[in-house]
Order: structure tokens, then sequence, then C-alpha cells
């Protein structure tokens, strides 16, 4: 069936006389995978992604799949792994993309979060009651490529929830603070303020 619609998007594109990129379109949570549909891009769209976002919340943790057509203004995030890890809270997410029609299907294949501790730490909170900045009562390990320190505080939609007044205080990869939190596909935030520093070596 998959193949029938894969030809018919094809045959669509021939007969439209259209340069669009083709990619797969889809999003599933508590999975490493998915599948979906293969839609034309936008003309301005030149890549596909597919990518996974790990979100753990106390003792839950949701997984996400997701592929689509890549929005430009997402295209630093390409290849680029972001995590945020908070007394609490732990966001991870990595994606792939690639410039050629149905290049992102079959399975999203991202590089394993790196939970290595690096020998970097941060003040660490979390606050779920309220978008106030949360006092430090500890500190937190970073792990992999953390070597900033990020305070949060806004609201927060976790995958498959409706929005929440948080604030926390912890570990994240400089990415992050630059290009991540608009880069997040199932995790969102809103009326945020976000701020990073260096982390402190031990």
């Amino acid at each position: 069936m998959r193949a029938i619609l894969a030809a018919v998007i094809m045959l669509q594109a021939l007969i439209t006389g259209g340069d669009c990129l083709v990619c797969e379109q889809c999003f599933a949570l508590h999975t490493s995978s998915c599948s979906g549909v293969f839609m034309q891009c936008p003309p301005h769209v030149t890549h596909c992604v597919a990518g996974l976002e790990n979100c753990t919340l106390g003792s839950d943790n949701i997984l996400t799949a997701f592929k689509d057509c890549l929005d430009p203004s997402q295209k630093a995030a390409c290849g680029r792994e972001f995590s945020v890890k908070t007394s609490l809270t732990y966001v991870w997410t990595s994606r792939t993309c690639c410039d050629s029609d149905f290049c992102n299907r079959g399975d999203v294949q991202v590089p394993p979060p790196d939970d290595t501790p690096n020998g970097y730490i941060c003040e660490g909170c979390f606050n779920d009651q309220s978008a106030d900045p949360c006092t430090a009562t500890g500190v937190v390990q970073c792990t992999g490529k953390q070597n900033a320190c990020l305070s949060f505080s806004g609201t927060v939609s976790w995958p498959g929830e409706a929005g929440r007044l948080y604030s926390g205080k912890g570990c994240t990869t400089q990415d992050y603070c630059k290009l991540g939190i608009f880069n997040v596909a199932g995790t969102q935030a809103y009326d945020y303020v976000l701020k990073c520093a260096p982390a402190l070596k031990v």
C-alpha cells in the first residue's frame, strides 16, 4: 500500500512539474520509529528530517519518533544532539536530515544518547507549580556533551499533555542554549525565560 502511495505522489510531482521534495511525515509517541504518508513539501523546503526525542519527568518516560519536511529555519539542528537534565527531568533529542525524495523513510537512525558523566556540574532544581525561578536544592551531574548550565522558567507542554507552568535548573548542551528550544519536536515551551552559563568543572 505504501509503495502504491509513493508511486502516486511521484506521478503527481511529475504531472504538476513540481521540483518539490517528497518526504515521509509521521509523529508517534512511545516508540522509536514511525511510518506515515509521503507528502510533497513546500517549494522552499530542501531537506527531509527524521529524529527521536526522549523525555523523562520523574518516573514517566515518553519516547517520540518523528519524520517530516524540514523547516528551513531548523536546518542548523541537523545532525546535532540536544539535551537538558534537571534534578527531576531529562529531555534529549537528535535528528538526521537528508535532501532527496523519500530519503527519510525506514527506521529512524540517530546516535544513542551519551549518559556518561563528563566531570561538569550545575545547580539543580525543579518546580512544577509555578514559573517563578526555583532555588537550587543541590547539583546535577552533567553527562555526554552537556557543558552548560541552564535556568528555565515558563510554560511547558510535554508530549501528549497540556501545557503547565514549570521552572528548573540543570545541565544542558551548548547547542540547546543557541538552537534547541525551537527544535524540539514533542516537548514545547511557551512564554519562557531561558538563561545559560558555563558549567563548573570538578
